[in-house]
């Protein structure tokens, strides 16, 4: 398979973002080089059959051999093997239709190696299911060490799972003296795939209240050292919690925070928001036709929102909006942005961004990554791990640990990244003036 990975394919629907995002946790052991190089060599060039073939064939290699290592008694190799073996297997299930069997194979294989690597860890990672009403919320709890502990919790994307939130952050929080904890909520993977029924809700607030309420609860835990993050959707999400959950000591926002139904008509014509729902349709029903890439990324939609028809997804995203959420924010906030983010909406959209931080009354931090930082300036920094964990633990070392003045300082925030993006106007200028975002 031939990829680009300049930043024109940086875009969360390529294969060459897919294959970066599963090569990336080589450095903690989710993925090997050379298993990757090899698999990517026999995938057919553009085909989305292929890129699932492949990496299941590479999954089941790899589970093998865990298997047998296991059998030996090599705990360690098994260990090492069931962690690649789970990261592959969501990589192949990452382009699938929840409408094929296959996604559900994939994603319960994804959750069962991952879970027999926990186990062999010292001490073992956590495998927890917080209650949400009927519903159980699968979670797992990586521990520090240490009594009386900080603890970071992560909110999942719309495509992420808690299994990779651990490679992406978990492992480098405990490393750093962070207890971690992530869980997958409302339409959430592994979620709803346990709960079904369980669609996604704007309202992250309730479930975090639970995970809150179970930390809470826990000896290893330091009541007034719990900070929060969110990737991509989770972002916006941790924005929202983080102006009705008091107990969260700071928050960090990786990915733009906006109204995301407004991010997505904003590109679509006047006259197709209009359209009647046939119409409107019968179009997005060409692109799932053309694309299989983003016909599974739209499925996902449809699934983790419960509905059938695209306008109904369109609509389902409108509660999804950060509207009155800055006023109630009084905790420090970080905000994370690649530069392909700023350069895939509208520039209304990053006037929202603008607006966002002029209400939020608690010290702003931001944290932008342009293209020539690589990988960094894509989508939740994917390609670049150790880039962003530095960036998230110094920052929360400040904000949480020392609670020094460098969060409370006020500075002239450097919009120069988003401003290749923004169109200019007196609001702009405006607000650009009179912000005061702490960069980091």
């Amino acid at each position: 398979m031939k990829l680009n990975f300049s930043q024109k394919d940086m875009d969360t629907a390529t294969f060459p973002f897919s294959y970066v995002r599963t090569l990336m946790v080589a450095g903690t052991g989710g993925a090997e080089i050379n298993e990757c190089l090899m698999t990517g060599e026999r995938i057919k060039d553009n085909d989305t059959e292929s890129w699932v073939q492949e990496w299941v064939i590479t999954a089941e290699k790899v589970a093998q051999k865990a298997e047998q290592a296991m059998q030996a008694g090599q705990a360690i190799t098994a260990r090492q093997a069931y962690l690649r073996a789970s990261n592959y297997y969501r990589t192949a299930m990452f382009f699938l239709s929840h409408t094929d069997n296959r996604c559900d194979k994939y994603l319960t294989l994804t959750r069962d190696y991952f879970q027999k690597a926990a186990r062999l860890f010292s001490p073992q990672i956590e495998v927890i299911h917080i209650p949400f009403g009927e519903a159980r919320l699968p979670a797992y709890f990586l521990s520090a060490g240490q009594s009386k502990g900080p603890t970071l919790i992560a909110v999942n994307g719309a495509d992420s799972s808690n299994e990779e939130l651990i490679h992406w952050i978990g492992f480098a929080a405990i490393a750093r003296g962070w207890n971690f904890m992530v869980f997958e909520g409302p339409g959430q993977w592994s979620a709803l795939q346990m709960n079904p029924g369980l669609y996604y809700r704007p309202d992250y607030e309730a479930p975090v209240k639970e995970v809150v309420d179970y930390l809470m609860r826990r000896n290893d835990v330091d009541p007034d050292k719990i900070a929060l993050i969110g990737y991509s959707l989770g972002g916006s999400l941790a924005a929202r919690v983080a102006a009705y959950e008091k107990r969260i000591s700071a928050t960090i926002c990786v990915g733009i925070v906006v109204d995301v139904n407004d991010a997505i008509t904003a590109d679509m014509p006047g006259w197709l928001q209009k359209s009647p729902d046939f119409v409107f349709d019968s179009l997005f029903g060409l692109v799932e036709k053309f694309s299989k890439r983003n016909a599974a990324l739209l499925n996902h939609f449809r699934w983790m929102f419960g509905v059938s028809k695209f306008r109904e997804v369109i609509e389902a995203w409108k509660p999804f909006n950060i509207d009155g959420l800055a006023p109630k924010i009084q905790k420090p906030l970080l905000l994370i942005a690649g530069e392909q983010e700023y350069a895939q909406v509208k520039g209304k959209v990053i006037t929202d961004i603008l607006r966002f931080f002029k209400d939020v009354p608690a010290p702003v931090s931001m944290h932008q990554f342009d293209f020539t930082d690589g990988w960094a300036g894509s989508h939740c920094q994917v390609g670049a791990l150790s880039q962003i964990q530095a960036v998230v633990f110094d920052w929360l070392d400040h904000a949480v640990i020392k609670k020094d003045r460098l969060i409370k300082t006020d500075s002239r925030a450097d919009f120069s990244v988003m401003n290749k993006y923004l169109p200019r106007s007196k609001e702009v200028d405006d607000l650009q003036k009179s912000l005061r975002v702490n960069r980091v």
